[in-house]
């Protein structure tokens, strides 16, 4: 597992006495299977690392149906996008989020509210160049996502999948990671089938 300061270091340079500052004012919460963090069209107020466990951002269309957007875990094969728990866009901004976040494997997270975050960012720039950082790779992450999800077909994104994420697979019910890739759970069965 990555702790937050060694992800909090590969971006900025950060000294023991601004990282003292910065875990004072942090709080570890606990979230139980089936919690959900934030409800889309809510406004997302916390900054969010997950520590363990597993939650996925998810989109309910107009239909009511419901659509994974992103998984959210702290293994080895997390990239930083998988390791923010949190709505950049409407944590800054203060608009509703446009996504619900639900907790698939109780999880425990370490918080920084909006209001944490500002005070951090008044002690040091550098705390506002990785929101930006994080703000830059978020945007980069959901363009990468789009564009495989246009230009490479269903077996190809579940075989992506496979390969930088394999453990999703063994953890995460079947229909979020079909609704993920984009496809329904009956297409995703028969790849699954195809490929033994």
């Amino acid at each position: 597992m990555k702790t937050l300061k060694e992800i909090i270091s590969q971006f900025v340079s950060i000294n023991e006495t601004e990282w003292k500052l910065a875990t004072k004012i942090l709080k570890i919460r606990y979230y139980k299977k089936g919690d959900i963090i934030c409800y889309q069209d809510d406004i997302w107020t916390d900054f969010i690392f997950i520590n363990s466990g597993l939650i996925r951002s998810y989109i309910i269309n107009d239909e009511g149906k419901d659509f994974t957007r992103q998984f959210y875990f702290n293994t080895p094969e997390s990239n930083i996008i998988n390791l923010f728990v949190t709505d950049l866009t409407s944590l800054v901004t203060e608009v509703p989020s446009c996504r619900g976040f639900e907790v698939l494997i109780d999880s425990e997270v370490t918080v920084y509210s909006k209001e944490d975050l500002a005070y951090l960012i008044k002690l040091s720039k550098k705390y506002l160049q990785l929101v930006k950082t994080l703000m830059e790779l978020a945007y980069l992450n959901t363009d990468n996502d789009y564009h495989n999800l246009l230009t490479r077909n269903n077996k190809d994104r579940y075989m992506h999948l496979q390969k930088t994420m394999p453990s999703l697979l063994e953890k995460v019910p079947q229909y979020h990671i079909a609704t993920y890739l984009g496809m329904t759970p009956v297409s995703l069965s028969r790849i699954k089938q195809k490929l033994k």
